[in-house]
Order: structure tokens, then C-alpha cells, then sequence
């Protein structure tokens, strides 16, 4: 028979590199931009410029997204000035993501009073895919992770301890997730909820009770007074509920079928290599769970796989949808790890020292190797636009992500001239940034190739005369 595993341990060489992994997020601050991170930035800028506080506008047009994160952003832009506003929007999401893991480590610390366990779930979290990608790009999905997790942890503490500050800070949290990105934190809050009222019983007193249905009631019913109060409110629900339908559309069988398939591969990738080592830990019969241990881990288990299943059937899904459920997932990660032998917590700890050696060469060289010979400068492109349209209208009609970069470049080299937009229904002599060299849109004055986009800018009227300088 297996030995207990011990219950204390080194918990000062887990935090101290839980410490270096969030160091590890300030060169990512000053990357050049990936993906669609431009949304932001730009929406941002606009609404700061603008004094439109309620509604995002992208070019110009209703963006149809909550603001929370502009918010967020706004201050933090305006401290470090506008040029550095990507800057700005990185720290909004790299520290969202490093307040997750003190959440997680917040929440085993309360239902398994284990400082091991605590600083290792903290530490599985934050070397996933959140420290080398999603964690710190300039998305909407780290705040609005952190938000909807903490509304859960609050939830499940709350109702352990009976306590409706916790709760009410849950359902703030939950709010505050809807303003920042979609419907779905309401998913996943409830779906929550429901899991401790059927495993818990002694709990239900204290959900089931006046004051408890009287703050979900008022929460739940928030979607429907924003969307009563704020400008183009209608269109902005319709936007939400729309992206939540579109993911339920299949449109290809066999597509669908590897989703199926593919789906649980890339969420254990995601957590490589501590995924792998609780595995095998498994595999070796090396996993002792308490009895309480095991009862709590069970209860986050249901969160996890009920919330996971709807991610994992959809059709049109991402990965990234699922950063509410990491903190989850590493919980469990962390309890097999923790619950095997010293051997294993010493294997895990090695194997997460080299994710963060590997992050911080990633950071340091690869990242700025690929932005450099695969994708471009889109600075450089941007500084060139500004010379060949000075003095002359110009307008923006290309929502790619090369073209959301380099029109992010430009807004902030324009300054204080105010962000582009899309062109007018009417326009009779300037330049339009395009997606495509569309001759009804204007004449082609200059092709730019960044990596394996194009960006095209096209000119009209007296303003052609003008592009050859």
C-alpha cells in the first residue's frame, strides 16, 4: 500500500516561479500586433476620442460589443499616451490573466486548505497556452475569463461558507463579464450554480433562499437593462445573440466530425506539459485523492465537463472560448500532481520551469523573428501611407487584421486628427485603405505585401495626382 503523500512541501519555489512567469509577460508588451488585436485598440481610441463611452464604434460604425474592456483600457492608455495604446491593452490582459491565477489560487486555498495544492493550481494555470498566446494578446477573453471565473469562485466559497457578500461580488463579477464580452458568462455561472445545488444539498438552504433569489433575479435581468438604456442597445443584443447562433451552425459533415475529434486534443495541448505529467500519474496509479479532497474535485469536475460539453459539440468553436474553464482545469491538473508522490510534484515543477525558460525566449527572440520575416512591418507600412496621403483625406475600409494593424499605427501617428473611418457613401478625391483592389472603391495607387496578406491603397479624384510623390 501506497504511502500518503506528504502535506507540506516547498511552497516558495512554486511562487517564485509563478513570479518569473508573470515577468515573463512584459516583453510580450511590446510585440508588434497579432491577429485582430487592433479591435481594440481602435475601438478604444475612438471612443476616447469621441466621448462615446456606452457604445464601441470601429471606423467610425457601431462595433456591437460591450465596452467593459474599453473602459479598462482608456486610463491605462492614458497614463502611458496613446502611442504606446497596445501597450496599454496587452497590461489590461496580461494582468487580468496573472489575477486569474490568484484567483484560482484564492479558491483551493479556501476548499482544500492546502498551501501546496494553492500555489501549484496557480502555477498549472499560468503556464498554459494563457502565458504563451491567449493570456496576453490584446483580446477580450482574459478580462472577461477572469470575471467569469471569479464569479463562479465566489459562488462556490459563498455557499460553503454561507456568506452574501461573496455571493453578491460573484454576481457583480458575472455583470461586469457581460459588459465585457458576451451572454455566455450567464452559461456558465448557472450552469455552476445548478452543479452545487445537486451535489449539495446542505447548500440549498442558503442558494434557495430570499436574498439569494433576489440577487440572481436582479443579475439575470441586467442584459435587459442595458440593452433598454444604452444607444443602438437592440442592435448590440442582436450582435451577441448572434455570435452565440452562428457557432451552432454546421454547414459540413466530416468538418464537424474532426471538431469532435480535434477538440479534446488541442485543450490538453493547451496545458502541455502538466496535462501530460497528471496523466501519467494517473496511468501509474500515483493519484490518492482525500475523501474531502475528492468530493470538492468531483463538484469542479461537473463545472468543468457540463460547461466543456456545449465548446466541445459546437460546430464553429475556438479554444479561446473556453479560457473561463482553465482555471477548472487546472485545479484538477494541480490535485492529481499534488496528490501523487514527492517524485511527481518535483517531475511537474521541472517540466513548468522549462515552459516559462521557453516563453521568455519566445518573447525575447522567436516571436520578434516571425513578426520580422513572416508577417511584416506594419509601422513601416503605416509611416508610408502618412507620406503618400499627406494633407489629403484618408479612410479606412479594410477590417482584417492586417488592416486593423496597420490602421491601429496610423490612428495613433494622426493624432491629434482624429481616427479613421470608413469612407462616406459620397466621397469625391482622397485614399481609402482596401482589402481588395476594388475599382469601384478607387483607383489602385500602391500594393503593400505583409507576409501573406495584402493591403491595398486605392485614391479618387484630385487626390491621384498626388500618390506618385
Amino acid at each position: 500500500m501506497n504511502a500518503a503523500p506528504p502535506r507540506n512541501g516547498n511552497t516558495t519555489a512554486l511562487w517564485a516561479l509563478f513570479a518569473i512567469a508573470c515577468l515573463s509577460f512584459l516583453p510580450t508588451l511590446w510585440l508588434e500586433y497579432v491577429g485582430e488585436e487592433g479591435v481594440y485598440t481602435i475601438t478604444s481610441l475612438e471612443m476616447w476620442y469621441h466621448g462615446h463611452y456606452l457604445e464601441p464604434h470601429l471606423y467610425g460604425g457601431a462595433y456591437g460589443r460591450p465596452p467593459l474592456l474599453n473602459w479598462a483600457i482608456i486610463p491605462v492608455a492614458e497614463l502611458l499616451g496613446w502611442g504606446n495604446m497596445l501597450v496599454a491593452s496587452r497590461l489590461v490582459t496580461a494582468l487580468s490573466t496573472i489575477a486569474t491565477g490568484l484567483l484560482l489560487a484564492w479558491l483551493a486555498q479556501r476548499l482544500f486548505r492546502d498551501r501546496v495544492l494553492t500555489a501549484l493550481a496557480a502555477l498549472v494555470y499560468l503556464t498554459s497556452d494563457a502565458l504563451l498566446y491567449h493570456g496576453w494578446l490584446a483580446y477580450s477573453d482574459p478580462l472577461f475569463s477572469l470575471l467569469t471565473f471569479g464569479a463562479i469562485a465566489c459562488l462556490w466559497v459563498a455557499s460553503e461558507e454561507e456568506r452574501h457578500d461573496l455571493l453578491l461580488l460573484g454576481l457583480l463579477c458575472v455583470s461586469a463579464a457581460f459588459l465585457t464580452k458576451a451572454l455566455t458568462t450567464y452559461v456558465f455561472y448557472g450552469v455552476a450554480l445548478a452543479v452545487l445545488l445537486w451535489r449539495h444539498p446542505a447548500q440549498r438552504r442558503f442558494l434557495l433562499g430570499a436574498p439569494s433569489v433576489l440577487l440572481h433575479l436582479l443579475t439575470f435581468a441586467g442584459p435587459l437593462v442595458w440593452y433598454a438604456r444604452i444607444p443602438g442597445g437592440s442592435g448590440q443584443g442582436h450582435g451577441m445573440l448572434h455570435d452565440v447562433l452562428a457557432k451552432l451552425a454546421a454547414d459540413r459533415f466530416f468538418p464537424y466530425l474532426w471538431q469532435i475529434v480535434e477538440f479534446p486534443l488541442e485543450t490538453l495541448a493547451r496545458f502541455l506539459p502538466a496535462a501530460p505529467v497528471a496523466l501519467w500519474l494517473l496511468a501509474r496509479k500515483k493519484y490518492r485523492p482525500t475523501a474531502a479532497g475528492g468530493g470538492r474535485l468531483a463538484t469542479g469536475l461537473w463545472i468543468l465537463g457540463l460547461n466543456y460539453l456545449p465548446y466541445w459539440l459546437s460546430p464553429q468553436s475556438s479554444i479561446r472560448y473556453i479560457m473561463p474553464l482553465y482555471p477548472l482545469f487546472a485545479l484538477a491538473i494541480a490535485q492529481v500532481i499534488r496528490s501523487s508522490d514527492q517524485g511527481g510534484l518535483r517531475l511537474a515543477a521541472r517540466w513548468l520551469a522549462g515552459v516559462i525558460v521557453f516563453k521568455l525566449v519566445a518573447a525575447l527572440w522567436l516571436f520578434p523573428y516571425y513578426q520580422a520575416h513572416f508577417r511584416g512591418d506594419y509601422g513601416a507600412v503605416a509611416r508610408d501611407i502618412a507620406a503618400r496621403t499627406a494633407g489629403q483625406p484618408l479612410y479606412a475600409a479594410d477590417v482584417s487584421a492586417t488592416g486593423l494593424s496597420v490602421t491601429a499605427r496610423l490612428d495613433t501617428a494622426r493624432l491629434p486628427r482624429p481616427p479613421l473611418t470608413f469612407p462616406p457613401a459620397q466621397w469625391h478625391t482622397g485614399f481609402v485603405i482596401a482589402y481588395t483592389p476594388d475599382p469601384a472603391l478607387g483607383r489602385l495607387t500602391r500594393e503593400y505585401r505583409l507576409g501573406g496578406s495584402r493591403l491595398y491603397l486605392l485614391c479618387r479624384g484630385k487626390a491621384c495626382g498626388t500618390a506618385a510623390r
